[in-house]
This record gives structure tokens, sequence and C-alpha cells, in this order.
């Protein structure tokens, strides 16, 4: 477990590190699941400060932070085995590249990036229109309590991913999540 002022110091550098998350099967040891978040991925909301250790612990006030993995986009987490089968490498590599384009984004522009990416992804569903997507609204809004223009931060964010290839523009007001 890393501090929090640590990992925040971390998220800020060039060469912060991918994650790599195993779960596994005990009695057998075969692996059930990995996969791997990559660092383009990981901005300042996904962390979250924990409260500091008591006065009689041996680190008195020593600050630890938690990775907030509901927070990340389903693209982030990038299967390598799922569900005890191991995913074709080319299908791998394919969803890294499909987002590598975050990497050359500030952290800033890469938030919104990406709770766009995730509000889209919630929907469940291939096909969306703007309308679907202005209904988060209010909840980006509270995530971004600064911004007072959310609805053109969204149209804004989704030509961007338009422009990098993430989704596409089908008609006016309906988009499709590229595969």
């Amino acid at each position: 477990m890393a501090s929090f002022k640590t990992r925040c110091e971390r998220l800020a550098a060039s060469n912060n590190p991918n994650l790599l998350l195993m779960n596994y099967e005990l009695k057998s040891l075969a692996v059930v699941n990995l996969f791997i978040v990559p660092k383009h991925f990981f901005v300042r909301e996904i962390i979250e400060e924990r409260k500091p250790l008591s006065p009689t612990a041996r680190r008195a006030g020593w600050i630890g932070s938690n990775i907030l993995l509901g927070r990340i986009a389903d693209s982030g987490k990038m299967h390598i085995v799922q569900n005890s089968v191991v995913r074709a490498n080319e299908l791998v590599l394919t969803n890294w590249q499909k987002t590598l384009f975050l990497r050359n984004e500030s952290p800033e522009t890469r938030g919104w990036l990406l709770d766009v990416m995730k509000c889209v992804e919630s929907l469940g569903k291939r096909d969306f229109t703007l309308d679907e997507v202005y209904a988060f609204e209010r909840h980006l809004g509270d995530l971004y309590p600064g911004n007072q223009n959310v609805r053109p931060k969204i149209r804004q964010q989704l030509q961007h991913l338009r422009d990098r290839g993430f989704v596409e523009f089908v008609s006016r007001g309906n988009y499709r999540l590229r595969s």
C-alpha cells in the first residue's frame, strides 16, 4: 500500500507504472483472472485518501490510499486471462492500442475523457445517442463542480474520442463505440 502523497506524486511522473491485478484459485493455484490497467488510465480522481493512522499506531499519522477500480473505464481493464481463459495476444494488444492516445493527454484532459468514456461504456451498448450521454450531466457536474458548461464539455470530449477513433459519429446526435 502506498501513501496518498507518494501515489499522487507517482501519477504525475512520466514513469508511472502499469498495474497488473490477478486472482487465482487457491487449491489448484490456477489463475482465474489477470488484467492490466495501463498507466494512462491513472488519474487523481481514482485515488482515494484514507484516514490517517491513529496516534497509537507504529506509523502514527501516516495517510494511505486506495485505488478505486470501479472508477476506471472498462476499456482500461484489459484482461489477459478472464474466467480462466487466456485471451489471444492480438486481442489484448488491439485493446491496448485503442486507448494509447490517452498517454499524450494532460492529466486534466485525461480525467474528462476517461469519465466520459466510462459513462458511454456504462450504457452497455454499442450504439448510443448524445441525449443518453447528457443523462450523466449531473454526475459529471458533481465530479467537476468548477465546470458550469457540462453539456458543451461532453460534446467536446465525444468529438475528441471520435478524432482518436474510440467512437464514431453515425449521424446527428448518434454515435457508435468502435470495437
